[in-house]
């Protein structure tokens, strides 16, 4: 047995699942009550990050993408109701500044107070 590990190590085999999922987030989040539900999908070429709430948990949140380059953009948005349903969509591209390929990390975090809501989800530009 101690050889087979020592083997894998040596391979690179028991590295490889911790180095591949180091970066990678979900691209989509729901609550287990489905009281909060988030995504980052991508339509017909589109980067659309979404919120819905099942009540007015809060009105204003705070959006935070983290670039490849580490650097961070936020900004404030409201989340809007329709038919009984709170939520905000957003156009990636046109609120913040794509920095080029590689992946992205976003955070929501509800105003006042700016504590995170949620899951950090992200999305990869090739």
């Amino acid at each position: 047995m101690r050889w087979i590990m020592s083997l894998a190590l040596t391979l690179g085999l028991l590295t490889m699942p911790a180095v591949a999922g180091a970066h990678h987030r979900p691209t989509t989040y729901c609550s287990p009550s489905g009281d909060i539900c988030q995504s980052t999908t991508n339509v017909h070429g589109i980067r659309t990050l979404r919120i819905s709430l099942a009540a007015r948990y809060f009105t204003r949140y705070r959006l935070c993408v983290t670039a490849p380059d580490d650097s961070v953009t936020c900004r404030g948005f409201r989340v809007h109701e329709r038919d009984g349903v709170f939520s905000s969509s957003i156009r990636w591209a046109a609120q913040f500044p794509p920095s080029g390929h590689g992946k992205y990390d976003v955070r929501w975090k509800s105003m006042p107070g700016a504590s995170r809501v949620g899951r950090i989800l992200g999305f990869h530009v090739v």
